[in-house]
């Protein structure tokens, strides 16, 4: 069987610009033979951050298209797996909603991490790699394995 983990944008973006703890996510990346996965929402949110640090100063103008098209080719070329809205992303991004805030130590879900672990219940993962704190709080509400570098 194939391992599959779910990368979130906050992990994903350390490799598409240059960020101070980039080289452990790469090489955490070429650790784990299997399929990163990601969702529609990457294209938008990666975009989205390369842009702002585009606008920071802190990458070279240009870097958040040539980063975008970057990301493209590796889901063109099947590096990169996505998971396409439906609504069964929307549906278990509900459910998280609800098992999350029913928590003992109840966690506050964004609508955007919600979607983000929406997308991957309901492909059945369960590996999240990710530095979002509140995400990494959810993952032990849902039963997700964080992988860390």
């Amino acid at each position: 069987m194939i391992e599959r983990v779910y990368w979130d944008t906050s992990a994903l973006l350390k490799l598409y610009a240059p960020e101070p703890d980039s080289h452990a996510f790469r090489a955490l990346l070429r650790s784990r033979p299997g399929q990163t996965v990601t969702s529609f929402l990457h294209r938008v949110e990666l975009f989205y951050a390369i842009r702002h640090k585009e606008h920071r100063g802190e990458v070279a103008p240009g870097a958040a298209e040539r980063s975008i098209k970057r990301y493209a080719r590796h889901v063109g070329e099947g590096r990169i797996v996505e998971i396409p809205w439906g609504e069964d992303v929307a549906a278990s991004a509900k459910e998280a909603l609800g098992v999350c805030l029913s928590a003992s130590a109840p966690v506050k879900l964004r609508s955007l991490d919600g979607l983000h672990l929406g997308a991957l219940i309901s492909t059945g993962l369960k590996q999240l790699v990710t530095t979002d704190l509140g995400m990494r709080r959810a993952t032990a509400c849902l039963g997700i394995a964080l992988v860390d570098p």
